[in-house]
């Protein structure tokens, strides 16, 4: 049985420079350009082109637009005002950035061999939800989240993510009046999903299971754990303590689950899955469910690191530009870590410590230089300089550490705000 951990990297270096290259090719032709602009716009000479702008929202503007603006035409003798920068970024079509987005999904295309646990691609599926600006442009397309006290405009997000390669391969963003098993199920026809060569697991939480999604499932050859609550149907509440595989009838379909009823570190579990194999006990159940805690982190890092919910632009349009920006240097900044970590990981192979790369650095140098990575004619060159640079930043992987550190020790090296000579 193959193992995966997050120490095998099937990344190298000039994986990254052929996504890089592929990037600027597309963001740079006609095409692109024709089917993602407004008709008869950037068609003469301006200070912001086209590109500019793909560019300048790619890298994720979290200050004010003036102070931004500024820091991307910096040396180059250009003063433009946020209006002028507004007015041209709702020429570009939001679908622009999807397709950007879409170009680090396909893992399949960018390596020979992926990331796999024992022959399977793990995905997980979560949701959360993400604060937006309040106007009326907003809560038409968003629409306005209500509960006992007030009303706010609020989005929902549900990423697929694909674990074994730590990359989000396809997104869901609507209004809240959308639920968070409509978007999983539509996630289940992700080309992600279909196109993959390896075995497809995906792990569901609590919020998830019905029998839609587990005959969607099904009928599309997935294999899948899905946490339930004991009252979910009545095949499950009627299973005792243990391992015990049930059908379920409904609606003259009979479907074959496996429940495992345990308790866990004083937690109860229900699971749900359609792993059959004498060795996919509830151990290895467990161990796999489990690894649904990295879409979390991976929240996390969206919402902390990345500042999401922070965007530049009010209009939906720029909402769904940032999202996709954001949802892409996630993935790149994910790649080039690897890529760093193949040959970081070697070179560390004596030491006494295990170590691991900043992932908030990586994110924050790769906002502030995706310009200089997808502009100039030398970006292997560029490139190569900013992974030395990563494999530097590292620090020691404390496994039993739980205590929270005092973040205010470490706004110094927040990436957003390191200048490096690249």
């Amino acid at each position: 049985m193959r193992k995966y951990e997050r120490g095998i990297h099937m990344i190298t270096k000039n994986n990254v420079y052929k996504l890089v290259k592929d990037i600027k090719t597309l963001v740079n032709s006609n095409e692109f350009k024709n089917k993602h602009c407004e008709k008869e716009t950037f068609t003469r000479n301006r200070k912001l082109s086209f590109q500019d702008v793909i560019y300048f929202i790619l890298g994720l503007p979290r200050k004010s637009l003036p102070t931004e603006l500024d820091l991307y035409f910096e040396g180059e003798n250009i003063s433009l005002s946020k209006q002028a920068f507004s007015k041209a970024r709702y020429q570009v079509s939001e679908d622009a950035f999807k397709d950007i987005f879409n170009l680090t999904t396909n893992i399949d295309k960018l390596v020979n061999t992926v990331n796999t646990y024992d022959d399977f691609r793990i995905f997980a599926v979560d949701g959360s939800t993400v604060s937006i600006p309040h106007n009326s442009n907003t809560e038409k397309t968003f629409g306005m989240y209500r509960n006992s006290y007030s009303e706010y405009p609020m989005a929902r997000l549900t990423a697929l993510y694909d674990v074994t390669n730590d990359l989000i391969v396809d997104a869901k963003f609507t209004g809240t009046d959308i639920g968070e098993r409509e978007h999983a199920i539509d996630l289940l026809s992700s080309p992600a999903l279909s196109n993959s060569k390896s075995k497809n697991l995906v792990i569901f939480d609590r919020g998830y299971p019905s029998r839609a999604l587990i005959h969607e499932l099904e009928d599309k050859g997935f294999y899948y754990i899905i946490r339930c609550y004991i009252s979910f149907i009545s095949c499950v509440n009627g299973c005792p303590k243990g391992d015990h595989i049930v059908m379920d009838y409904h609606q003259n379909r009979s479907t074959k689950l496996r429940v495992i009823k345990e308790t866990v570190d004083d937690t109860p579990y229900i699971l749900l899955s359609n792993l059959f194999g004498t060795h996919q006990n509830k151990e290895y159940h467990y161990h796999l469910y489990q690894k649904r805690w990295e879409v979390e982190t991976k929240y996390g890092e969206l919402k902390t690191h990345m500042r999401v919910e922070n965007f530049s632009g009010r209009n939906p349009r720029a909402i769904y530009q940032e999202l996709y920006a954001a949802l892409f240097i996630s993935n790149l900044s994910a790649l080039i870590k690897s890529a760093a970590e193949s040959n970081f990981e070697s070179s560390l192979s004596t030491s006494k410590h295990t170590y691991q790369l900043n992932r908030s650095y990586i994110v924050g140098i790769v906002c502030r230089y995706i310009k200089k990575l997808l502009y100039l004619f030398d970006y292997k060159k560029k490139l190569g300089i900013l992974m030395s640079k990563i494999k530097k930043l590292k620090s020691i992987i404390r496994p039993y550490r739980h205590f929270d550190r005092n973040s205010s020790h470490h706004k110094a090296t927040n990436g957003f705000y390191i200048r490096l000579n690249i």
